[in-house]
C-alpha cells in the first residue's frame, strides 16, 4: 500500500532553484515562472533552510553561486531536466504543437528571408503564437528567454546547438549615376577615393569592415566616407540617391541590378558567402513547438536561397 503521494526527500523548492540558475536572476525566472520575485526569493531561502547550505552570494547587483550551490545544480540539474524532458514527451503525444515561440531574428533578414516563410507555418499550427524580435542587435537567447535565434554570431554559448540555415552572397552596389559621375573602382584599394556608405554595429558601435579576396587571400576594408548608418534599407536608399557604394547582399540588390539602376562594384573581388544559423537551446529534448518551426523554416528556405541578403548585418 502506497502511503506516501510524493517522495519527501526531493523539495518542492528544486525546480525554482534550477530556474534561477537558468535565468540568471530572480526577476527572470520569476517571469518565466509567473509569479513574483518576492516567491522565488522565499521559495529559495526555504530550500537553503532545509538542505542547511548557503546556495547563492547575494548582493545588491548581483547573484553567484556558492561552492554548494554548484555542487548541488551539477548533480540534480541533468535529472530534473530528463525528467521535465520524458513530461513534456509524453504531453507532445497528445496535443498539437502549441503555446507561445519567442525567435530573436535580424530585422532586414527577418524581414525579407523568414518573414515570407511564416504564413504557411501558422495555417499549419494555429495553436502555436509567434513572438518575432527583430533586432540587430546581439541578445542573449538564454537570458532574454527566447526558444530560437537566427544570426551569423559564432556559438559560444556551450547551452545552444548552431545549425546551418542560409548563405548570404555580400556584394558592393553602386548607382549608375554615381559611378558616371565619380567612375568605378578597378581595386579594393581604390575605395579609398570613393565616398563609402558604412554600417555600424548596434551591439559594438563599431563600424563594419568589407571582406575581399585578393589572390585567394582575404583581407578587410574599412569603408571611409561621409555617412555611417545603422540600417540596411538606409544604405540601400542612399544608394539610390548616388551617395556613395554600400555592401548588401546581392538578392537584396538584384532587382535594381536588373533595371540597370545598381551596378555592381569590384565583383572580381567578392568575399566568400556568410553563413547563417539558426541556434536553439541545447536540451535533449525540444519542446514540439520549436521542434516543428525549426523543421518548418529548414525545409522551406530553400525556396528562398536567391534573396541573397545583407552581408553588412553580422550578428544577431
Amino acid at each position: 500500500m502506497i502511503t506516501e503521494a510524493y517522495n519527501p526527500m526531493i523539495p518542492n523548492q528544486l525546480n525554482i532553484f534550477l530556474a534561477v540558475i537558468r535565468h540568471g536572476n530572480f526577476s527572470s525566472a520569476a517571469r518565466h515562472l509567473g509569479v513574483t520575485s518576492a516567491a522565488v526569493s522565499k521559495a529559495v531561502a526555504q530550500l537553503e533552510k532545509s538542505l542547511e547550505l548557503r546556495l547563492f552570494h547575494r548582493t545588491t547587483h548581483s547573484l553567484t553561486l556558492t561552492e554548494d550551490g554548484h555542487e548541488l545544480h551539477k548533480r540534480t540539474g541533468p535529472l530534473v531536466e530528463q525528467l521535465e524532458d520524458q513530461i513534456r514527451r509524453s504531453k507532445d503525444k497528445k496535443k498539437q504543437p502549441h503555446g507561445r515561440l519567442k525567435v530573436n531574428l535580424p530585422d532586414s533578414f527577418g524581414r525579407m528571408v523568414v518573414l515570407p516563410l511564416l504564413p504557411a507555418f501558422l495555417e499549419k499550427y494555429p495553436d502555436i503564437e509567434l513572438d518575432l524580435q527583430f533586432d540587430d542587435r546581439i541578445g542573449d537567447l538564454v537570458k532574454e528567454g527566447a526558444d530560437v535565434g537566427i544570426g551569423v554570431m559564432l556559438n559560444q554559448d556551450s547551452r545552444l546547438i548552431a545549425r546551418d540555415f542560409y548563405q548570404l552572397q555580400p556584394v558592393l552596389v553602386a548607382s549608375s549615376g554615381y559611378i558616371e559621375k565619380f567612375g568605378e573602382p578597378a581595386t579594393p584599394n581604390e575605395l579609398l577615393h570613393h565616398n563609402c556608405i558604412a554600417y555600424r554595429s548596434s551591439t559594438t558601435g563599431r563600424k563594419k569592415t568589407w571582406d575581399f579576396r585578393v589572390k585567394g587571400e582575404l583581407i578587410q576594408h574599412e569603408p571611409q566616407g561621409n555617412l555611417t548608418v545603422n540600417s540596411l534599407s538606409a544604405a540601400i536608399k542612399a544608394v539610390e540617391m548616388g551617395v556613395g557604394i554600400a555592401a548588401v547582399g546581392i538578392g537584396h540588390a538584384q532587382a535594381c541590378i536588373e533595371q540597370g539602376c545598381f551596378r555592381r562594384v569590384l565583383r572580381d573581388y567578392e568575399a566568400d558567402p556568410i553563413q547563417v544559423m539558426i541556434y536553439y537551446s541545447s536540451r535533449n529534448y525540444l519542446p514540439a513547438k520549436t521542434r516543428v518551426f525549426i523543421d518548418h523554416l529548414m525545409e522551406h528556405v530553400h525556396d528562398k536561397r536567391t534573396t541573397d541578403l545583407d552581408a553588412i548585418i553580422h550578428e544577431l
